[in-house]
Protein backbone atom coordinates (compact mmCIF):
# COMPACT_ATOMS: atom_id res chain seq x y z
CA UNK A 1 0.00 0.00 0.00
CA UNK A 2 3.11 1.95 0.84
CA UNK A 3 4.28 2.04 -2.64
CA UNK A 4 0.80 2.64 -4.06
CA UNK A 5 0.78 6.03 -1.86
CA UNK A 6 4.50 6.98 -3.57
CA UNK A 7 3.55 5.74 -6.74
CA UNK A 8 0.66 7.65 -7.78
CA UNK A 9 2.07 11.05 -6.98
CA UNK A 10 5.47 10.14 -8.97
CA UNK A 11 2.91 8.99 -12.08
CA UNK A 12 0.45 11.94 -12.17
CA UNK A 13 3.72 14.25 -11.67
CA UNK A 14 5.32 12.61 -14.90
CA UNK A 15 2.11 12.48 -16.47
CA UNK A 16 1.16 15.88 -16.71
CA UNK A 17 4.49 17.42 -17.06
CA UNK A 18 4.76 15.07 -20.21
CA UNK A 19 1.27 16.62 -21.43
CA UNK A 20 1.81 19.91 -20.31
CA UNK A 21 5.21 20.44 -22.20
CA UNK A 22 4.54 18.10 -24.85
CA UNK A 23 1.52 20.33 -25.81
CA UNK A 24 3.55 23.47 -26.00
CA UNK A 25 6.93 22.08 -27.39
CA UNK A 26 4.60 20.77 -30.18
CA UNK A 27 2.67 24.25 -30.23
CA UNK A 28 6.18 26.07 -30.90
CA UNK A 29 7.87 23.76 -32.95
CA UNK A 30 4.71 23.54 -35.35
CA UNK A 31 4.17 27.26 -35.21
CA UNK A 32 0.91 26.82 -33.62
CA UNK A 33 1.50 30.43 -31.60
CA UNK A 34 0.35 29.23 -28.33
CA UNK A 35 -2.15 27.54 -26.18
CA UNK A 36 -5.95 27.94 -26.47
CA UNK A 37 -7.22 30.16 -24.21
CA UNK A 38 -10.40 27.87 -23.98
CA UNK A 39 -7.59 25.05 -22.21
CA UNK A 40 -6.84 27.94 -19.45
CA UNK A 41 -8.49 25.67 -16.79
CA UNK A 42 -6.21 22.60 -18.12
CA UNK A 43 -3.40 24.48 -17.84
CA UNK A 44 -4.26 25.58 -14.03
CA UNK A 45 -5.46 21.95 -13.37
CA UNK A 46 -2.31 20.86 -14.30
CA UNK A 47 0.07 23.28 -12.60
CA UNK A 48 -2.41 22.71 -9.52
CA UNK A 49 -1.61 18.87 -9.91
CA UNK A 50 1.73 19.02 -10.88
CA UNK A 51 2.53 21.14 -7.43
CA UNK A 52 0.91 18.85 -5.09
CA UNK A 53 2.26 16.12 -6.35
CA UNK A 54 5.86 17.36 -6.39
CA UNK A 55 5.24 18.72 -2.66
CA UNK A 56 4.25 15.06 -1.28
CA UNK A 57 7.53 13.76 -3.15
CA UNK A 58 9.11 16.39 -1.52
CA UNK A 59 8.28 15.45 2.10
CA UNK A 60 8.86 11.67 1.17
CA UNK A 61 12.47 12.53 0.48
CA UNK A 62 12.93 15.19 2.34
CA UNK A 63 14.04 13.47 5.99
CA UNK A 64 16.68 11.60 4.45
CA UNK A 65 18.13 13.90 1.50
CA UNK A 66 21.39 14.23 1.37
CA UNK A 67 23.34 16.95 1.55
CA UNK A 68 22.88 20.15 -1.05
CA UNK A 69 19.82 18.43 -2.14
CA UNK A 70 17.07 20.66 -0.24
CA UNK A 71 19.17 24.03 -2.02
CA UNK A 72 19.41 22.11 -5.88
CA UNK A 73 15.32 21.07 -5.05
CA UNK A 74 14.37 24.99 -4.19
CA UNK A 75 16.29 25.98 -7.24
CA UNK A 76 14.24 23.62 -9.32
CA UNK A 77 10.67 24.65 -7.55
CA UNK A 78 11.59 28.04 -8.65
CA UNK A 79 12.57 27.13 -12.32
CA UNK A 80 9.18 25.22 -11.95
CA UNK A 81 7.23 28.06 -11.13
CA UNK A 82 8.51 29.93 -13.76
CA UNK A 83 7.31 27.52 -16.11
CA UNK A 84 4.26 27.03 -14.55
CA UNK A 85 4.12 31.43 -15.40
CA UNK A 86 5.16 30.74 -19.39
CA UNK A 87 2.67 27.52 -19.72
CA UNK A 88 -0.10 30.05 -18.33
CA UNK A 89 1.03 32.91 -20.03
CA UNK A 90 0.89 31.21 -23.47
CA UNK A 91 -2.95 30.73 -23.04
CA UNK A 92 -3.27 34.58 -23.12
CA UNK A 93 -5.11 35.32 -26.81
CA UNK A 94 -3.55 39.08 -27.17
CA UNK A 95 -0.18 38.15 -27.64
CA UNK A 96 1.72 38.98 -30.21
CA UNK A 97 3.73 36.52 -32.26
CA UNK A 98 7.01 37.97 -30.53
CA UNK A 99 5.90 37.23 -27.28
CA UNK A 100 4.80 33.90 -27.97
CA UNK A 101 8.34 32.94 -29.43
CA UNK A 102 10.22 34.66 -26.79
CA UNK A 103 7.48 32.40 -23.93
CA UNK A 104 7.87 29.49 -25.94
CA UNK A 105 11.78 29.74 -25.66
CA UNK A 106 11.79 30.49 -22.50
CA UNK A 107 9.35 27.62 -21.91
CA UNK A 108 12.07 25.25 -23.13
CA UNK A 109 14.46 26.56 -21.82
CA UNK A 110 13.08 26.63 -18.44
CA UNK A 111 11.93 22.61 -18.58
CA UNK A 112 15.12 21.70 -19.81
CA UNK A 113 16.69 22.89 -16.29
CA UNK A 114 14.10 21.52 -14.58
CA UNK A 115 14.43 17.98 -16.00
CA UNK A 116 18.30 18.11 -15.76
CA UNK A 117 17.79 19.05 -11.94
CA UNK A 118 15.47 16.69 -11.39
CA UNK A 119 17.62 13.74 -12.87
CA UNK A 120 20.72 15.34 -10.44
CA UNK A 121 18.01 14.80 -8.00
CA UNK A 122 17.36 11.53 -8.64
CA UNK A 123 20.99 10.23 -8.41
CA UNK A 124 21.98 12.20 -5.23
CA UNK A 125 19.86 10.53 -3.44
CA UNK A 126 20.41 6.67 -5.17
CA UNK A 127 16.72 6.76 -6.77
Amino acid sequence: MELLIQAIPAWAHIFFAIVMVGGAAGGAYLNAGGISPLARGGVIGAIVTLLTSGIVQMFTVMPGAPKGWHMWFGIKFLLALHVFAMMFLLTKADATDAKRKRWHFSLLTGVALVVAIGSYLGRLRGA
